[in-house]
């Protein structure tokens, strides 16, 4: 899905504008005689650019808490300091909701409540509706019950301290919601304009729209299976993805501003510090996630992982000299939770040569797998929704027993051949076609293993978005991690993986009533990380 450029041009030049605009404070803090005379069209875009996130969320609940449990990456400090150790920290564990109430939800409830009953505007109203349950799905996922139907419309209803609603209500009217939006669109009215995901076109909105119905969907299994068969099947009658062109990817674009340069990926911001200038990545590979790869023989393995030197842009790839003298790759990996820097003491340094030369004492912080120049690069897309997953979530449902209209074998394979072809998104060479077919034939579901077998391809699929990949965890119990307990004697969750993220305390501070009405449904009456979520039952 390449995104047309004078449409990204188009939304930088309007962001600097606003950005030039700042120093006139008293223009800007007038309010808005009105909340209709925009072009909802033109908040798509801004919405759409936001929710690759911002490092701030990205970072926190991203890598630091729900990536590190899952063990994708590890040794940034923080991520193995708190996440690694078990240690609450509230502004980390508030970063999405601070971040996304004001931005995104604010955003697209004004673009919901401007759109709906206008006859013209019945399109981007559903667009608007599918993204509204996007947005709230991540939400609800990481902290259970939240403002949710009276959320974002202090604009309209002059209501700004709105009740926490209860996840299983969300769930149904997201349901409802992606029924309606599905079947409202409309070819003959005003068209989608300035969408970064599909350029207005409306098929692939309702793919994307149905896609995402089977994922919420199949988030019921532990505690309402007849609605999660039922809402799956109806996801999958009415169309889900149907290849690798119909991901939702939100494309970007390196810019300047004020000699600085800047993209406008979370992930990446969070892998290269925010510079693309940096010379090293304070992440690594864990050897869960390299060793499980490895016995796999799974092509991505390299296109997620690559060992550089320092230097500056890090050009200097030597991955397969390292592996020349290592022999695994899960040796060029890091153990969960350990520090980077506590690398360099680990295993024996080693000489090789690379461009002619002999690098001498190379130690284990430079043999360790880095995340990739494809998807470290400020610039890299941003994978909302993938047609790998999709097929993952068939695999399970047809393995269920549900109606998917193929076997957990063709889904299976589908999904194992899409995984490794998304990667091509972030600008990875394409592999030679047998190798993607070994790899699918060497690997084919198992009787008695079908659920650990799509679950653990689910985690593989999520190595970038740590948020779904703990969701997918808590729901179905795989992979099967151990988690570490680096430092017992500090941890404060028993030495399990938590369940939840806490509300932030802003939130308890300036919405104490609704806020502690919501705590007082938990079990203990507290806002503590073991509780688990409505759909997480037990």
């Amino acid at each position: 899905m390449i995104i047309n450029t004078h449409k990204k041009l188009i939304l930088l030049v309007f962001a600097a504008f606003l950005l030039v605009r700042c120093d006139h404070f008293e223009e800007l803090n007038q309010n808005p005689v009105t909340s209709t005379d925009m072009d909802p069209n033109l908040m798509l875009p801004t919405i759409q650019l936001q929710l690759s996130g911002g490092q701030f969320e990205q970072l926190r609940n991203g890598f630091i808490y729900s990536g590190e449990w899952m063990q994708h990456w590890t040794g940034e400090y923080a991520s193995t300091e708190y996440g690694g150790k078990g240690v609450r920290n509230d502004a980390y564990m508030g970063a999405l909701w601070t971040a996304q109430y004001p931005r995104e939800v604010k955003n697209i409830v004004d673009m919901v409540e401007r759109t709906t009953g206008v006859p013209e505007n019945v399109n981007i109203n559903a667009v608007s509706r599918i993204m509204k349950v996007y947005i709230f799905s991540r939400l609800t996922d990481l902290y259970g019950d939240i403002p949710y139907f009276d959320a974002g419309k202090g604009y309209y209803t002059r209501l700004f301290t709105p009740k926490f609603d209860r996840q299983e209500d969300i769930y149904n009217h997201f349901f409802e919601e992606l029924d309606g939006a599905v079947k409202s669109f409309d070819a003959s009215q005003k068209a989608i304009t300035e969408d970064f995901y599909f350029e207005g076109n409306i098929e692939q909105w309702k793919r994307f729209a149905n896609s995402l119905r089977l994922r919420l969907a199949m988030r019921l299994t532990k505690v309402n299976i007849e609605k999660a068969e039922q809402q799956a099947e109806a996801a999958i009658a009415l169309g889900t993805m149907q290849s690798n062109d119909d991901m939702a990817v939100m494309q970007h674009i390196v810019t300047t501003w004020r000699g600085g340069t800047f993209g406008g990926n979370g992930v990446s911001y969070t892998f290269m510090n925010t510079s693309t200038t940096a010379d090293e990545s304070l992440f690594r590979m864990c050897s869960t996630f390299a060793s499980y790869m490895e016995d796999m023989n799974d092509p991505r393995i390299t296109m997620y992982g690559r060992s550089y030197l320092k230097s500056e842009n890090r050009p200097d790839d030597i991955t397969d000299e390292v592996f020349d003298v290592v022999g695994s790759y899960t040796q060029m990996s890091l153990l969960p939770s350990t520090f980077s820097w506590e690398a360099s003491s680990q295993g024996a340094a080693i000489d090789v040569e690379y461009n002619g030369n002999t690098v001498k004492d190379l130690t284990k912080l430079y043999q360790c797998l880095q995340p990739s120049n494809y998807i470290a690069r400020i610039d890299a897309p941003y994978i909302m929704m993938s047609y790998a997953e999709v097929e993952l979530w068939k695999a399970e449902a047809a393995f269920r027993g549900w109606d998917t209209g193929a076997s957990v074998q063709e889904h299976f394979s589908k999904a194992l051949e899409a995984g490794v072809k998304q990667m091509y998104t972030y600008g990875v060479p394409e592999v030679d076609e047998s190798v993607v077919s070994d790899f699918v034939d060497a690997n084919p579901i198992v009787s008695g293993q079908e659920l650990e077998q799509i679950n653990n391809q689910l985690w593989v699929n999520f190595a970038l978005n740590g948020q779904e990949a703990w969701a997918n965890w808590r729901r179905s119990g795989f992979p099967a991690i151990e988690y570490p307990n680096r430092d017992p004697g500090v941890n404060q969750s028993g030495g399990e993986i938590p369940r939840r993220m806490q509300y932030p305390q802003e939130e308890l501070d300036y919405n104490t009533a609704n806020a502690q009405e919501a705590i007082a449904r938990m079990p203990g009456a507290t806002d503590s990380w073991m509780n688990r979520v409505w759909w997480d039952k037990e």
